[in-house]
């Protein structure tokens, strides 16, 4: 079938064919007069010469090719206009349809809460008469219940009266009484979502798809009715704060990509998957998450076992094997009193009320008596790379966690929020540490701290590769730049006296205009790019680079009087040149390097 042009394109086609038509009847004005004046000379010549023929024939001229190429232009014209007209007849047709069809839904939504309100004022006249109290205060949905509300919902309202009608057009080829068979709707219109006039949407719109959608009750009941082959899918509203909708199609896509990732069927037994929250809300704003009645009239039959299982599997206590090796989960009999489990990975013993590997000759209570150091050797080396590392142990499941970036608050792989600081649990409510007096949010010191220790692996791993490159033969020999030339101090004038308590490593001036000797190259090339002149490397504020040179181990750091120096050499000289800034030297710092 031929695509129906556009409003514009249609009209902008016949205006075209009309001048082309306009022209082609002044071509033919032009060749009849050219016949008459033909003819009208011949008579003139006849008259002269004496004749005085009967009947005088209108002169012919003849058809040469470019008048039947005019007539075959002009054929051709007529049958594109008609073909325009017939195009615009037919987009005509259609966007009547579609208008019907509209018309139709709202009178089909319409006539669904015509039912429901009906059904719901027999129920309350029934219990009004069977005297019934505290009638006010009960809405459709608890006098009606799911099942009433569903079946009203999913009602097919064609099935009413004599015939059955469908969306489509009907098509009349076949023959008989009452024989119709309907053709499928057209397209879908982009204007099936508005109202006439563009005014406010007829249909809720998807959050995730953004595609308008009828919102009903139970959109799996919906889907299974008869009526359910309309071009709109069924949705549902959240019972979130916002209330915020979704067709049926995303909103079971986004549950099954919780419940199953990796579509294997199976509920997951290494991760809570529950609760399963709104995709648009907040945490602290629903923290509940999505029910199960809701479950239960968005996903299927496999869908919903799917569901129950993962949410009984989560609400299980989950213990993990404390191998290193292994740290697979270990499912225990919650009945048995027996302390001892078997890891099903790696078939080692556990003792299941400390959480440990099982210990020989000692009791639970002996075991946990002891000092965490003295407890076995692989201990006392975790617990020295955890306080090495700043990490810290989930108050829940005693999972090792390490804080990279962000503030104090942290939530463990099993749901537990505490404060990354002390290990106190959270008060989610207040948004604060339980602790009194509470954590702040932000320890900028500790991330930095955290910061330069990163960066003093990444230079001990350079070295030892370095140092192994050396080894091997493979590092280029470079030759060492020649020394200095020996420095000759020159007879002092003034040399000010200067207080030894004010050798510390306080970089706090760094802030301080009146201190910091901005016109120092060596100083200013520093603070301006944020770089370590001294090893080169980039850091990220101010306070990344006041906490890197107070705490540096792999390099000298030279600084006097609000300036920083690159050799130990220059440091002197500044140390026994004349003071002029401040009568003696201030925040003097000599670090050299470990």
């Amino acid at each position: 079938m031929t695509e129906v042009a556009p409003n514009n394109d249609v009209l902008t086609e016949l205006l075209i064919a009309r001048m082309l038509e306009d022209d082609m009847k002044e071509l033919e004005d032009a060749r009849a007069a050219e016949q008459l004046q033909l003819s009208e000379a011949l008579r003139t010549s006849a008259l002269a010469a004496g004749r005085f023929p009967k009947k005088v024939q209108p002169a012919s001229l003849g058809q040469n090719d470019q008048d039947i190429a005019l007539e075959v232009l002009s054929a051709e014209i007529a049958t594109n206009r008609d073909a325009l007209f017939a195009q615009t007849l037919q987009h005509a047709e259609d966007r009547d349809l579609v208008a019907s069809q509209q018309y139709a839904q709202r009178l089909a939504a319409a006539e669904k809460k015509n039912a429901l309100d009906a059904e719901f004022a027999r129920r309350l006249q029934q219990a009004i008469d069977d005297g019934e109290e505290d009638i006010e205060t009960i809405d459709a949905e608890s006098m009606l219940g799911q099942h009433a509300i569903e079946d009203i919902m999913a009602a097919d309202l064609n099935t009413k009266g004599k015939g059955k009608m469908g969306t489509g057009k009907m098509d009349t080829s076949s023959k008989g009484k009452g024989k119709t068979e309907m053709l499928p709707p057209p397209p879908y219109s982009e204007n099936i979502g508005q109202e006439e006039g563009g005014a406010s949407p007829l249909y809720p719109v998807c959050g995730i798809c953004m595609e308008p959608f009828q919102a009903t009750h139970s959109p799996v009941a919906a889907a299974r009715s008869a009526n359910s082959s309309s071009r709109l899918q069924f949705g549902t509203h959240l019972p979130c704060p916002m209330s915020h909708s979704y067709c049926i199609s995303c909103l079971n896509g986004y549950i099954n990509s919780k419940l199953d990732p990796e579509g294997t069927g199976a509920p997951s037994h290494n991760s809570v998957i529950f609760p399963i929250r709104c995709p648009e809300c907040p945490v602290a704003a629903w923290p509940e998450g999505i029910p199960d009645e809701v479950a239960e009239r968005v996903l299927s039959e496999k869908g919903l076992v799917l569901w129950h299982s993962q949410k009984l599997l989560d609400s299980l206590p989950r213990y993990y094997c404390p191998n290193p090796h292994c740290s697979a989960l270990v499912q225990l009999d919650e009945d048995s009193d027996d302390p001892q489990a078997i890891c099903p990975s790696c078939n080692t013993v556990i003792c299941v009320p400390c959480r440990v590997v099982w210990h020989d000759d000692l009791t639970c209570e002996e075991y946990q008596a002891l000092p965490l150091d003295d407890r076995s050797p692989e201990d006392q080396k975790a617990l020295q790379l955890i306080k090495a590392e700043n990490w810290r142990r989930c108050p829940s499941c005693a999972f090792i966690v390490e804080l990279t970036h962000g503030c104090n608050h942290i939530t463990c792989r099993c749901k537990t929020e505490f404060c990354f600081k002390c290990g106190s649990l959270w008060d989610v409510p207040n948004k604060r540490c339980s602790r009194e007096p509470s954590c702040d949010l932000w320890d900028e010191d500790m991330l930095l701290e955290q910061r330069e220790r990163d960066r003093e692996h990444e230079q001990e791993v350079r070295q030892a590769r370095l140092v192994e490159r050396i080894r091997m033969g493979v590092a280029r020999v470079v030759a060492a730049p020649p020394p200095p030339p020996p420095y000759v101090p020159r007879p002092a004038i003034h040399v000010p006296f200067y207080d030894e308590t004010d050798h510390d490593v306080d970089l706090s001036w760094m802030d301080d205009p009146d201190i910091l000797c901005t016109r120092h190259w060596f100083t200013a090339q520093m603070i301006n790019t944020l770089t370590c002149q001294y090893c080169d490397t980039k850091l990220n504020s101010l306070a990344d680079l006041r906490y890197h040179l107070s705490h540096v181990r792999w390099h000298a750091v030279y600084a006097c009087c609000g300036r920083f120096f690159k050799r130990e050499v220059d440091y002197d000289r500044h140390l026994e040149s004349q003071v002029t800034r401040f009568g003696r030297h201030v925040c003097r710092i000599q670090r050299n390097s470990r």
